[in-house]
């Protein structure tokens, strides 16, 4: 372990400056991290999000990815089918317990289910994009944290949503 200790009594917080962006807010805390780079933490969730993401032979889910396929083989129109799939069939309940607050469900157990948070979803959606042959990558965001991340000290803390990127046609 290393200590950091510090005795300020009458130590006062500096102000932030109003209506500046988020990250002239951020004043008078202290950021440690484990981690070496921003990297790093992708290297250590990426694996996660790859596992997950995958649709076992026998899946119900299959048929629904079939009836897309069979209705258009244009990629933007594939992946809007997609995304409306997960999101008229799937809903919105955060897991947090265990390992839930970073690890995703699998695809298949979240479409059992009929419910996911954002990394069950986004796992959900990323399998079904694969099948399709659309590229997509889970990307984990900061909400409401503003700009300025590069700033911070990488740490898997800095996130608090996940969402799909999928470039397609540029």
């Amino acid at each position: 372990w290393t200590y950091l200790e510090m005795d300020a009594p009458r130590a006062e917080s500096p102000k932030p400056p109003v209506g500046a962006p988020q990250r002239f807010r951020r004043v008078g805390f202290l950021e440690t991290s484990g981690f070496e780079s921003w990297n790093e933490v992708s290297r250590i969730m990426a694996p996660l999000y790859a596992r997950a993401a995958t649709i076992a032979p026998d899946s119900d889910l299959r048929a629904e990815i079939a009836a897309i396929a069979a209705r258009t083989s244009d990629p933007k129109e594939r992946a809007f089918a997609a995304l409306r799939l997960v999101e008229d069939k799937t809903r919105y309940f955060f897991v947090g317990i265990g390992d839930g607050g970073y690890v995703p469900a699998p695809a298949d157990l979240t479409w059992s289910r009929k419910f996911g948070d954002c990394k069950s979803k986004t796992v959900l959606l990323l399998a079904i994009l694969k099948e399709l042959g659309v590229p997509a990558e889970p990307a984990l965001v900061s909400l409401g944290g503003g700009d300025g991340m590069n700033e911070r000290l990488p740490s898997l803390a800095a996130f608090n949503h996940v969402i799909v990127r999928s470039r397609i046609d540029g």
